[in-house]
């Protein structure tokens, strides 16, 4: 017979030049709807103007046209910004404020609507800036402290999307809690879902790939934390051996470039490490929270006590991974800064030194990331534990 769910509808609004992201959310709804959706009777319905709207001709701006086909019946709007922010439109400076004004609005109005706000960090290639849009975004981040929204950064899709993996489950529980009336679906139970091999995967298949993935991950930062000790101490080690050159009487510039040279290789070594181990770690560690977090979206009162094993083992995986983020950090930043403030000696040395800077800055980019990630999935895991 068929089963019913609760619908909620989400709202995704941003600019034109986030393309990849706006392709990738639907993916993730539909894995929502296979995991949390499904554990808690709750199925979801993206919104775009892509597929909600359409051509037609107004008297007014043309988002006018946008606003009526779309409505105000969502329950989550899902903004996203990065280089641009928009076309000004007939009330606002781009079409994306202006479907954000009507959602706050309806906030305002006492309507039970959860806002999600993010920015894209990534670097914005330099011939693709504009001053006046640049300007315009940072205004409206203003404008979102002054209205008490928290909002999210985020540098690439993979990022975000494992953001909300945690945050929309988080959200429509609070929509939950507050006893929002809904549209009611009927459902045959019959009907196959379009993330079908979810429901193949067993729970000891998940408790599996997430130790192996976490394991990958600490294991890649555990090396990435000793290769750090190593080179910093034969680091020091040429830097003493310099400075007690430079001070001898008879001071030969062959020898001092010698020992660069040397020192160079092992900069060029401890940064072929970086390059190694840094997509090991990345790549398993996004796994890991991609399988861990279709784990535990689909888990709710009724079947958390047969999980209640499984997702101890689970926090005492992500502890581990968060104790150890910032003592890779904390290893890292010594050095880098020891390294950045060397004078320019010697070109061999020079190449090595900005090409080991450049890699640092990739991976303490990496590691910070994933450490707030980290934290918002333990947090997640010990709410689960609470039910």
């Amino acid at each position: 017979m068929p089963k019913k769910f609760t619908q909620y509808s989400i709202l995704l609004s941003s600019p034109t030049d986030l393309e990849s992201e706006r392709n990738e959310i639907p993916n993730l709804i539909n894995e929502l709807n296979n995991t949390y959706g499904k554990s808690n009777d709750v199925h979801f319905d993206l919104i775009k103007w892509e597929t909600h709207s359409g051509p037609g001709i107004t008297h007014e701006h043309t988002q006018q046209i946008i606003n009526e086909d779309i409505g105000d019946e969502y329950d989550i709007f899902l903004g996203i910004i990065w280089k641009k922010f928009g076309t000004q439109t007939a009330v606002a400076e781009s079409g994306t404020e202006e479907e954000f004004l009507r959602a706050l609005k309806r906030f305002e109005n006492g309507e039970n609507i959860q806002i999600l706000f993010y920015f894209k960090s990534e670097a914005i290639p330099v011939d693709e800036i504009i001053p006046e849009q640049i300007t315009k975004i940072k205004n409206f981040k203003e404008g979102l402290r002054q209205n008490n929204i928290l909002y999210w950064n985020f540098k690439n899709v993979e990022e975000l999307i494992n953001q909300l993996r945690i945050h929309l489950p988080k959200r429509t529980d609070n929509l939950l809690s507050n006893n929002s009336i809904n549209k009611v679906l009927e459902v045959d139970k019959g009907v196959k879902n379009s993330i079908d091999d979810i429901e193949e995967i067993g729970v000891l298949d998940f408790l599996i790939q997430f130790e192996d993935f976490m394991a990958n991950a600490n294991l890649a930062l555990t090396n990435i934390t000793d290769a750090t000790a190593i080179i910093g101490n034969e680091f020091r080690n040429k830097t003493d051996e310099i400075n007690k050159i430079k001070k001898l009487p008879n001071f030969n510039k062959n020898s001092l470039a010698g020992i660069l040279t040397r020192t160079a290789k092992n900069v060029d070594d401890y940064t072929n490490r970086l390059l190694l181990e840094t997509p090991i770690y990345k790549e398993n560690y996004e796994a890991a929270v991609k399988i861990g977090s279709i784990y535990i979206n689909s888990i709710n009162k009724d079947n958390i006590d047969e999980n209640i094993e499984d997702l101890n083992s689970f926090l005492e995986s992500v502890k581990t991974l968060k104790t150890n983020i910032p003592k890779a950090i904390n290893g890292m930043e010594g050095f880098y800064n020891e390294i950045r403030n060397l004078p320019n000696l010697y070109s061999v040395f020079n190449k090595a030194k900005n090409k080991l800077l450049n890699q640092l800055d990739v991976l303490q980019s990496t590691l910070k990331a994933s450490y707030d990630i980290t934290h918002e999935f333990e947090g997640e895991l010990e709410y689960k534990l609470k039910l």
